[in-house]
């Protein structure tokens, strides 16, 4: 009878070792097992700056902007007036604040004592919507504008008074470098 027990025990376990293997086996067929991915894409926020609703681009070209009454004449008594609209206009997920600062003036004209005669200033638009309303300092003006935002920046430009009347009606091209800086 030992010899019976021995023999069915000994087939128990050998049954219980193949089904164990098979087990395995099926599972290991399962940890190799393999599906097609399709190809995603992966996007990165977008540095986005937009001067008069023109991207800024680094070290780009510059930006032509009108004045605000076309023709005006530059006198020691009038100024004239142009508006620079800045939109952060980032597609960056979270909250994306810029710097923006509008740098040192340069001015250009064929009249040779036009350039140190005229005074460029910058100001933040006033609630009035005009420009003629601002308040301009000899420091360039720097604002913070949150993601999606537009903030207005008017340029002043004047002759003071004592000008001689050669620069009354002269032409002139003024140049302002904007700079956007990350600031969140």
């Amino acid at each position: 009878m030992r010899i019976k027990t021995l023999l069915q025990s000994a087939a128990v376990i050998a049954l219980a070792l193949v089904a164990g293997l098979c087990g395995v086996g099926g599972t290991w067929a399962l940890w190799n097992t393999t599906a097609p991915a399709n190809s995603g894409t992966v996007q990165s926020a977008d540095f986005r700056v937009e001067l008069n609703g023109t991207p800024m681009t680094v070290n780009g070209v510059a930006a032509t902007v009108a004045l605000e009454d076309p023709g005006t004449a530059l006198t020691p008594t009038t100024p004239a007036y142009s508006v620079v609209t800045v939109k952060n206009a980032t597609n960056a997920s979270a909250p994306f604040s810029i710097r923006v600062a509008a740098g040192q003036p340069h001015v250009t004209s064929a009249n040779a004592a036009l350039p140190a005669s005229v005074a460029v200033r910058s100001a933040l638009m006033p609630a009035s919507q005009r420009c003629g309303d601002a308040v301009y300092s000899s420091a360039p003006v720097t604002t913070t504008i949150s993601q999606g935002a537009t903030e207005q920046i008017c340029l002043r430009m004047a002759l003071p008074e004592n000008a001689p009347e050669t620069l009354a009606r002269a032409t002139a091209t003024v140049t302002v470098p904007v700079t956007a800086t990350q600031t969140q």
